[in-house]
């Protein structure tokens, strides 16, 4: 009891010595990680359904089941995996372990999607697609549904959060964006042959592209747990620990799934994701078939997007000042 007493003491000390305002390098760190789920993002969004069909031959319809069953699977997957991380007691803290175990596999799991065997049956292939779906979207959500809930123990006040927020957002498009971008404009074209005047359809270039995006996922992850590692003495503790079972760990999950707030919140984003997700994986479809642009040109228009991602990630913490919630 008293050994207890004293744990609990000396946490709530440590959190009281925590600084409100996390110092450069640990914004830049904090924000870097979150790379990682852009370059996979980006690769989801405009590549993997013209990968697939379009290069390798699956049938577009199977494509597109594979990646709704993949996102239901980790939809279902994601409350457990934050129930755990809240309820995670670690001399690491809740948060950093995930970030650590998350970083191997996701990359792993992304090179391979790129990579599929040759000489497959469509069935195969759409097991294939839609088994490294699933595991790349539960990796990458070990990462970021810890990392994300991470932010509001970093910073304390409204407009540090939304401040720290913003270099996550900008960074996630940052990134992401440069990863596309050099897939159209260095990439793709370093892959034209005489039996492919496009290196878009020349599935070596994705090879390529699966490497070094990989490899820049795995670089981004442990980047953001290092530079945030030392702040693991000042983070919030899991609550003492309790003995629950399935049904009441199910039933905590679906009591915050079921806040009217909570779910107003989800629907309005995942009709925002659907809606991103239709634009993005259309869009490289009507560019390079209805409009006949180049890989080149598909990269310079799409170098718009860096544009934006300043402009948003300079006015967020302004506007959260100005207008708040």
């Amino acid at each position: 009891m008293i050994g207890n007493a004293k744990g609990t003491i000396s946490m709530a000390a440590a959190a009281a010595e925590h600084p409100d305002k996390p110092g450069l390098g640990t914004r830049i760190a904090y924000g870097f990680g979150a790379g990682a789920y852009g370059v996979k993002d980006g690769g989801f969004s405009y590549f993997l359904l013209l990968f697939y069909s379009q290069v390798i031959g699956v049938d577009a319809r199977l494509v597109g089941l594979a990646i709704t069953i993949a996102l239901v699977i980790d939809a279902v997957a994601d409350p457990i995996i934050g129930y755990w991380s809240d309820n995670l007691r670690s001399r690491w803290g809740r948060r950093h372990p995930f970030l650590y175990a998350s970083a191997l596999p996701t990359a792993a799991t992304y090179f391979l999607i790129w990579d599929p065997p040759a000489g497959w049956s469509q069935t195969s292939l759409f097991w294939y697609l839609l088994g490294l779906a699933t595991l790349i979207r539960i990796s990458i959500s070990f990462y970021e549904i810890p990392s994300t809930a991470l932010g509001p123990e970093l910073a304390r006040s409204y407009d540090e959060r939304s401040a720290l927020f913003g270099w996550r957002l900008f960074f996630a498009w940052v990134i992401g964006s440069i990863m596309t971008v050099a897939n159209f404009t260095l990439i793709f074209p370093a892959f034209v042959t005489a039996a492919i005047p496009n290196g878009q359809f020349n599935r070596d270039s994705y090879q390529l592209y699966g490497l070094i995006a990989s490899a820049l996922i795995f670089v981004a992850i442990i980047v953001s747990a290092l530079g945030t590692h030392s702040h693991i003495k000042h983070l919030r503790a899991a609550q003492a620990k309790r003995a629950l079972g399935l049904k009441a760990i199910f039933g905590e999950i679906f009591e915050t799934i079921a806040n009217r707030d909570f779910s107003a919140l989800f629907m309005a984003a995942l009709f925002g994701a659907i809606a991103t997700g239709i634009s993005a994986s259309l869009s490289f479809y009507f560019s390079a078939y209805f409009w006949g642009f180049s890989s080149e040109q598909i990269g310079l228009i799409t170098m718009s997007v860096f544009l934006s991602a300043a402009i948003g990630g300079a006015m967020s913490p302004v506007v959260s000042r100005t207008l708040g919630k």
